[in-house]
């Protein structure tokens, strides 16, 4: 029972494998998509990480203050 447990999880992304590299698909990206890629990237990550850094200064002041 193992054992075919074992073959059933190598030959499942073997198969999937091997029907990927068969099937590439042509990617095909402009400097104007990638733009807009990073642009939205950007304004989407943006602000969350411009909190946690803001924290995080505001954190290590008043550690600092408290020493």
């Amino acid at each position: 029972m193992d054992d075919r447990l074992n073959t059933r999880f190598f030959y499942g992304p073997l198969a999937l494998l091997i029907n990927t590299l068969a099937c590439r698909p042509v990617i095909a990206v402009g400097w104007q998509e990638l733009l807009l890629l990073v642009l939205l990237i950007a304004f989407l990550i943006g602000p969350p990480l411009y909190r946690f850094f803001r924290g995080m200064e505001n954190f290590r002041r008043r550690e600092r203050k408290d020493k």
